[in-house]
């Protein structure tokens, strides 16, 4: 089956349940456009895996092919980032942090505060792309155990670090500051070509998208900060 995600044609015949349904919402229209690449899981590849984690083979068949996109796309100006991104009025933007951070609390407080405006790009693992000297963040079907995602690219705005604290800030981060953040929260590869792709990458998008540090409270008032700081629009 040939699906379109984050604006590549991936070929893939998904196996099990989970990666099947969702999958469904990127299948492309078109099944006889040419794939940018393929990718195949073997049994013998999941049987490794799961000699390695207490997991089911439809799961195993799920993170196993998340796991060989996200590699594939670092020859072609692209990588994930593990975050949680939304767009408002057709700006993207994503917030990230270690696990427990609150990334898909922020997010959810969007949801709630501009409704119908905001839409959820992807709420675990969204791909950022740069197209023509442009960030864009783009959605995938692998979003996490509660697949929030759609189908969709949107230009990054700006990244938000989040820190839990009572009383909500935002200082902005260098690209020194914030390198070694997007470092732990992205793929890490043994091969040197790969590796090479992803630091160019992650140059390239710190250069161009703004990278903040959000201490923040779970409230409005924190998406308030982050969006007119992000947006340099303010909220009235």
């Amino acid at each position: 089956m040939l699906y379109s995600i984050a604006d590549f044609y991936v070929e893939y015949e998904p196996k099990y349940p989970r990666l099947l349904s969702r999958s469904e919402k990127y299948l492309a229209k078109d099944q006889s456009i040419a794939p940018d690449f393929t990718l195949v899981i073997t049994d013998e590849e999941i049987d490794e895996h799961l000699k390695k984690y207490d997991a089911t083979r439809d799961l195993a068949e799920y993170v196993l092919m998340g796991a060989k996109f996200y590699k594939e796309i670092l020859d072609k100006n692209a990588f994930f980032l593990h975050s949680s991104a939304v767009a408002v009025d057709g700006k993207g933007y994503a917030f990230t942090g270690p696990c427990g951070a609150g990334k898909s609390t922020h997010s959810s407080m969007w949801r709630k505060y501009f409704g119908e405006r905001v839409i959820s790009v992807n709420d675990d693992k969204p791909v950022l792309r740069i197209i023509n000297d442009t960030v864009f963040v783009c959605g995938t079907p692998f979003s996490g155990k509660h697949d929030i995602n759609t189908n969709t690219l949107v230009p990054l705005t700006g990244i938000c670090v989040l820190k839990q604290a009572k009383e909500n800030s935002i200082v902005r981060l260098n690209s020194y500051e914030a390198m070694p953040i997007f470092m732990e929260q992205t793929l890490r590869c043994n091969e040197a070509d790969k590796m090479s792709a992803l630091l160019s990458l992650l140059d390239t998008t710190l250069l161009k998208v703004p990278v903040y540090r959000l201490s923040c409270n779970i409230s409005f008032e924190a998406v308030e900060l982050a969006f007119n700081t992000l947006s340099g629009d303010t909220l009235i």
